[in-house]
């Protein structure tokens, strides 16, 4: 059934005030956590401008409507997710927003491996129609 904690028992000892010593107070986060963070921020948007910049250079003569859409999309996937992490930066949102924005990095590196892929078949489509004319 529901027990009761020691601190509304009255009944702290050394050994449960020191066990809870190392748990971060008011959402405060550990540097191992914000290091992590960091290094997904960048990896994020290392692989999100790289992906921008191949949409750009690749088949400027073929479907180009179609890369400015696909380009335009990781732009707005890109600028929500950094306006998240601001907000929740500042305390202005709940703390499990933070595995929304895990998993919303997630998804715009899944993405822009997508947008790799379909780039490089593009690419190699248009060379090899080139060498048949």
């Amino acid at each position: 059934m529901y027990e009761e904690s020691d601190a509304l028992r009255g009944d702290l000892n050394r050994d449960s005030i020191s066990s809870n010593i190392s748990a971060p107070l008011f959402g405060e986060t550990h540097p191992r956590t914000k290091y992590l963070q960091w290094a997904l921020a960048f990896f994020t948007v290392l692989i999100t401008g790289t992906t921008l910049v191949v949409a750009c250079s690749v088949g400027k003569d073929h479907n180009i409507g179609l890369h400015v859409f696909l380009s335009l999309t990781l732009i707005g996937l890109t600028g929500t997710t950094f306006i998240l992490a601001l907000w929740y930066e500042e305390g202005d949102l709940h703390p499990k927003i933070l595995y929304i924005l895990y998993s919303q990095a997630g998804l715009l590196i899944v993405f822009s491996i997508l947008l790799f892929i379909y780039f490089g078949i593009e690419n190699s489509r248009l060379k090899n129609s080139r060498l048949k004319t």
